[in-house]
């Protein structure tokens, strides 16, 4: 039976000092970067080691069963789970993961992806040439038989559940914003299943509550079925 994960088809973005996109603020707590001090003009420059393609995607393979493992995981609860997952992390100059969190994601299922956050804050890359360093990777999951997968629901099908969810949603993001939510619904309007991403690591805590709020709701019912629908929304 074949499973896709994107370690064997993966998108790797790296180095970030290269690559040309912002990078979101790094979870605490994270140490300064070494400095190097220049002499002729006395200032100070963060020195960022590097991890090249090829060790970016040694390291990404020695993960990759514990990451399947993981989907399979959601999978047995939810037989057509699938989506994407960006993840960022930080390694350190011994090759151990100093910190992981998830930029991205519309894979929706909060238990898949703790379980993959565990994993790779467990895990050790290759060493980076230099200091510490970060990089950015995708993966890609998908259900390994065709299945017919959920219909897919616009933010606007569930615009009355949010505004009835108002205060316990706000209550949950304290007024930052920036996240998103992605629902699996099943026959009856029941949540199967709910994922949040957070706009940066220092608001994982936001995102978990948000996804264990929206586990509970009881939405609109996406009719008789096997596979109901999916949904992903913007706070």
């Amino acid at each position: 039976m074949k499973r896709t994960l994107c370690a064997l088809c993966v998108s790797v973005v790296l180095p970030l000092l290269a690559c040309g996109e912002a990078a979101p603020p790094p979870p605490p707590p994270r140490p300064p970067a070494p400095m190097l001090t220049e002499e002729d003009d006395g200032v100070a420059v963060d020195s960022m080691g590097s991890l090249s393609p090829d060790k970016l995607q040694q390291g990404i393979r020695s993960v990759s069963p514990r990451l399947l493992g993981c989907y399979e995981q959601g999978l047995r609860r939810i037989a057509y789970l699938a989506g994407d997952v960006r993840f960022h992390i930080g390694v350190a100059r011994d090759g151990t993961i100093k910190w992981a969190f998830i930029v991205s994601s519309q894979l929706g299922d909060h238990a898949a992806l703790q379980c993959m956050l565990d994993v790779l804050r467990a895990s050790t890359f290759p060493r980076p040439q230099g200091n510490d360093t970060e990089a950015l990777f995708d993966i890609e999951l998908e259900p390994p038989n065709a299945l017919s997968y959920p219909a897919t629901w616009t933010p606007n099908d569930l615009a009355a559940n949010v505004d009835e969810h108002r205060l316990e949603i706000d209550a949950c993001l304290d007024g930052s914003s920036g996240y998103t939510l992605t629902l699996y619904i099943a026959t009856g309007g029941t949540v199967l299943a709910a994922g949040a991403t957070p706009p940066d690591a220092d608001h994982q805590e936001q995102a978990d509550c948000l996804a264990a709020a929206a586990a509970t709701w009881v939405v609109p019912d996406p009719g008789p079925g096997p596979t109901g629908a999916k949904v992903t929304l913007e706070f």
